[in-house]
């Protein structure tokens, strides 16, 4: 088995099912297709992408990010990959978030950021589902127009990004306005 499909196959098994197939999978979906766009090497993007929420996985929301780059470091050695890629990971890991005043910098960190973001849009109706176990319906519109504004307005960096979730953008702004209407 080669060192990606094994990664692949790592963070399958460890992530939820919901998880893997809702997330994780169309984060790597997207980041390979902006990596193509950008001109970016697609295995390393991969990597990045599998790899950009194990630390949400294995420990838990709170600083995921953080947790993240000592998992994927581990992860990535242990699968000989050079210094300099783990390092690029390690740190489109950190800033995937697009968070806490601290913005993307390279091509790949506004990539793995951007398909994070982009994986928010087609699962509006998980969104509902995950939410609902902790508040009432109300304010989960709320939660997710702030959501969804903050992923276009912040995560949202790449012109390519934007263009390929418009149209989901502009379909979520009209449900949810359209779910407002009856408060």
């Amino acid at each position: 088995m080669n060192k990606l499909k094994f990664i692949r196959e790592l963070v399958k098994k460890e992530a939820k099912d919901h998880d893997w197939q809702y997330h994780i999978l169309p984060v790597v979906v997207y980041a390979k297709k902006l990596a193509k766009i950008y001109k970016v090497d697609q295995e390393l993007a991969e990597l990045a992408a599998l790899l950009h929420d194990i630390g949400r996985i294995r420990h838990g929301d709170l600083d995921h990010n953080l947790t993240g780059m000592i998992d994927a470091e581990k992860i990535l050695k242990d699968n000989q990959y050079p210094d300099k890629m783990i390092n690029q990971i390690k740190q489109s890991i950190k800033l995937h978030r697009a968070s806490q005043h601290v913005r993307p910098k390279t091509i790949l960190d506004k990539i793995i950021a951007n398909a994070d973001a982009m994986a928010h849009f087609d699962i509006l109706p998980l969104f509902f589902y995950w939410r609902a176990k902790k508040h009432e319906f109300p304010k989960i519109l709320e939660w997710m127009q702030e959501k969804i504004n903050r992923d276009w307005n912040k995560k949202l960096s790449l012109p390519a990004a934007k263009k390929i979730i418009k149209p989901k953008y502009q379909a979520i702004k009209l449900i949810l306005k359209a779910c407002k209407q009856w408060e």
